[in-house]
C-alpha cells in the first residue's frame, strides 16, 4: 500500500470536510493519482455542513479554468449574472474598480434553489464521485495516530496508521487532509501542535426584496469601516437577493443590521429589503503556522486566507498543490512541509498575510482608502502562477494593496494631526415633514395603540414592525419625532437612537425611547444615546403627547413624573426622563 514515503495504489486517504476544499481535494487527488497510474481509495467526511445563509459564489476566469481541469462541467446558466466591478466606499468617497468583460460571475440560486457555494460544491463532488471518491455524511471528532500492532491481521496493518474517529466509529487511513473551512477547527484533535489560519469574526446575511431586481451589470460594494466595530461591509448582488458580509474583531449580528440600515439610508441598498437569513461565521485572517504532520495536511481556508479574498481560486490552488505534495512524499513530515508549504503555498501565504494586514490599514486610511485601491491597481507587480488579486479582481494584488493603503493610512494620520476633522455635510437634506411620526415596536398591540393615539390628534403615522427600514425612511422623509421601543428583533432601540444621532441626515430627529425595562441604567443609556425622553411601558398617553407637542417644561408639576436633565454640551436643557 505504501512505497517508502509515498502513497501507492490502494492507499486510503480521508478528507475531513465536504465543502469546496474537501470536494476539490478529493477530485484533485484522484485526478493526479490516475495520471501517475495510481488507484486511491478516497473517503470524504462531509457531515456538519449546515449554513442557513447559503452564500453565493464568485467565479473568476482562473477559477473556472481550475474547475474545468478537474473534470467539472460548468453549467451555461452560471454566466447569466456578471459583475461590472467592485465599488470601494469610505467616509463618503467612492471609487469603482471595473472588472474585465466576462471576469466575475456570481453563481447563485437562492432563494428558489441553492446558494452558489453549494452549487459549485455539488459540481466538484460529482466530478470527484465520477473518479471514485466516496462521500460519507459523518462528523469527524478527532484523528489519532495508532500504528497497528505487529500481531494485528494483515488487513489492519495495511490500512494505515491514522484512525479517523467519527460518530462513535473509527477507520484507518494512510493520509488525512483537513478541509473544514475557517470555522471552529479540530485543533490538537487533528494532530498535536496543529496551528491553522487565524480567523476573524464575521456575520453574513441574505437580503430579499418583494420583487426581483435582476440587473444587467450589477456592482459589488465594499464599505470600509462603516461602524467602529466593523472593518468592512461587503455587499454582493445576486439575481433575486443581496448577500451581505460584515467582518471585524468584535462584530455582532446587531452591527451588521445597523450597517445595513446605514447602507439603505445612503442609497447603497434599495428600500423595502427584508432580512431573510442571518448567522455568524468566521473568516481566515492570514496564514497558518503548522499545517502538516506525517500524512496529515490542511487545505483551503483552514490553511490561509484573508477577508478581501473573494472567489475560489486560492482554495482550489491549495487543493491541487496538496494533492501533488501528498503523492510526492506525504508520509514524511519534512518532505510534506517542503513540497506543500515552502514550495507550494509560499506565494499564497504571503498574499494571505498581506491581505490581512491591509484590512487594518484600510480603516486608518479613512477617506483615502478608495483612492488607495486605484493606486494599487495601477502598480506593476509580479503576479504568480495563481494570479490572485483582491475582491476577485485580477488587480490589485494583496501586496500592492498593502503598500498603497499603508502609505494612505500614514498620510491620513499625519493630516489629522495638522487639521481639525470636519464631517462632510450632505448636499441636500430633506425638509422635516410636520405632523409625521414614526412608531417602532415589534409588539403589535403596543404599535397599534400608539398609532391610534397619534392619529387621533390628526397626525400622520408610519408604524414599523421591523426596524431595518427605519434609517432609510428617516433619511428620505424626516418625521417630527420617532417613538422607539428598546427591545426589538435585530437591533436594540438604544443603538438605533445612537446611530440616528451620529449622521448629519438624521442627527436632528427627535427620538422618544420607551421600554418595559424601567431601570435607571436603561434610562441613562437612552439619554446618553441622544433620546429626548425615556418613558416606561405602559406609556402614559397624556405624558407622551406633552413631550411630542413640546408643552412639557422643567417646571411641570410632580404629577407629571418628569425629571429635568443637566444641560448637554450644546446648551440644550429640554431632555427629560420619565420615572
Amino acid at each position: 500500500m505504501i512505497l517508502g514515503n509515498r502513497l501507492t495504489s490502494g492507499s486510503r486517504v480521508a478528507v475531513v470536510g465536504g465543502g469546496i476544499a474537501g470536494a476539490g481535494l478529493a477530485a484533485s487527488l484522484l485526478f493526479n493519482g490516475r495520471a501517475r497510474g495510481l488507484t486511491l481509495d478516497v473517503r470524504v467526511y462531509s457531515g456538519g455542513l449546515s449554513e442557513r445563509t447559503a452564500p453565493p459564489a464568485v467565479l473568476t476566469p482562473e477559477c473556472r479554468s481550475r474547475l474545468a481541469a478537474l473534470g467539472c462541467r460548468i453549467p451555461t446558466e452560471w454566466r447569466a449574472h456578471e459583475l461590472r466591478g467592485v465599488e470601494i466606499i469610505s467616509e463618503g468617497r467612492r471609487e469603482l474598480l471595473p472588472s474585465s468583460p466576462g471576469g466575475l460571475w456570481v453563481v447563485d440560486g437562492w432563494p428558489q434553489g441553492q446558494g452558489g457555494l453549494a452549487q459549485v460544491r455539488d459540481v466538484l463532488a460529482t466530478a470527484a464521485s465520477a473518479q471514485g471518491a466516496r462521500f460519507l455524511e459523518r462528523h469527524v471528532d478527532r484523528v489519532e495516530r495508532q500504528p497497528a500492532a505487529p500481531d494485528a491481521p494483515a488487513s489492519v496493518r495495511g490500512a494505515g496508521p491514522l484512525v479517523v474517529r467519527a460518530q462513535g466509529g473509527g477507520e484507518r487511513f494512510h493520509a488525512v487532509a483537513l478541509a473544514g473551512g475557517a470555522g471552529p477547527l479540530m485543533g490538537d484533535n487533528f494532530f498535536p501542535g496543529f496551528r491553522p489560519a487565524p480567523t476573524m469574526p464575521a456575520v453574513q446575511a441574505r437580503l430579499r426584496h418583494a420583487s426581483s431586481r435582476l440587473e444587467i451589470a450589477p456592482v459589488a460594494r465594499l464599505w470600509v469601516a462603516p461602524l467602529p466595530t466593523v472593518d468592512g461591509l461587503f455587499l454582493l448582488p445576486g439575481a433575486d437577493s443581496v448577500y451581505a458580509l460584515a467582518f471585524g474583531p468584535a462584530v455582532t449580528p446587531a452591527d451588521l443590521c445597523q450597517a445595513l440600515m446605514m447602507a439603505s439610508r445612503d442609497g447603497l441598498l434599495e428600500e423595502g429589503f427584508e432580512l431573510a437569513a442571518l448567522e455568524t461565521t468566521r473568516l481566515p485572517y492570514g496564514p497558518g503556522r503548522t499545517l502538516v504532520a506525517p500524512g496529515q495536511i490542511a487545505v483551503g481556508p483552514a490553511a490561509f486566507g484573508h477577508p478581501l479574498q473573494v472567489g475560489l481560486s486560492e482554495t482550489l490552488a491549495s487543493c491541487s498543490r496538496a494533492a501533488v505534495a501528498l503523492l510526492d512524499g506525504g508520509l514524511d513530515a519534512g518532505a510534506l512541509e517542503r513540497r506543500y508549504v515552502r514550495e507550494g503555498l509560499c506565494e499564497l501565504m504571503e498574499d494571505a498575510s498581506a491581505g490581512a494586514r491591509a484590512v487594518g490599514w484600510l480603516r486608518r486610511a479613512g477617506k483615502r482608502a478608495p483612492s488607495a485601491f486605484v493606486a494599487a491597481k495601477g502598480r506593476r507587480t509580479s503576479v504568480g502562477i495563481h494570479g490572485g488579486g483582491v475582491l476577485g479582481l485580477s488587480a490589485p494584488t494583496p501586496l500592492a494593496l498593502l503598500g498603497a493603503v499603508r502609505w494612505a493610512g500614514l498620510r491620513e494620520t499625519m493630516s489629522n494631526w495638522l487639521r481639525m476633522s470636519l464631517e462632510p455635510v450632505p448636499l441636500a437634506i430633506p425638509e422635516l415633514e410636520p405632523d409625521l411620526y414614526y412608531v417602532v415596536d415589534d409588539d403589535a398591540d403596543a404599535r397599534e395603540a400608539l398609532t391610534a393615539l397619534l392619529e387621533s390628534t390628526g397626525a400622520k403615522v408610519v408604524a414599523f414592525a421591523d426596524e431595518l427600514a427605519l434609517f432609510c425612511a428617516v433619511a428620505r422623509r424626516p418625521p417630527t419625532a420617532i417613538v422607539l421601543d428598546v427591545v426589538l428583533h435585530w437591533v436594540d432601540g438604544l443603538r438605533l437612537c445612537e446611530g440616528l444621532k451620529q449622521h448629519p441626515l438624521t442627527r436632528n430627529t427627535r427620538v422618544v425611547v420607551m421600554s418595559g425595562l424601567n431601570r435607571p441604567h436603561v434610562r441613562q443609556r437612552a439619554l446618553d444615546a441622544g433620546a429626548e425622553a425615556f418613558l416606561p411601558k405602559p406609556v402614559d398617553p397624556e405624558l407622551l403627547m406633552r413631550i411630542l407637542t413640546g408643552r412639557l417644561t422643567s417646571s411641570g408639576g410632580s404629577n407629571e413624573r418628569i425629571a429635568p436633565l443637566p444641560p448637554s454640551e450644546t446648551g440644550e436643557s429640554d431632555r427629560y426622563a420619565a420615572y
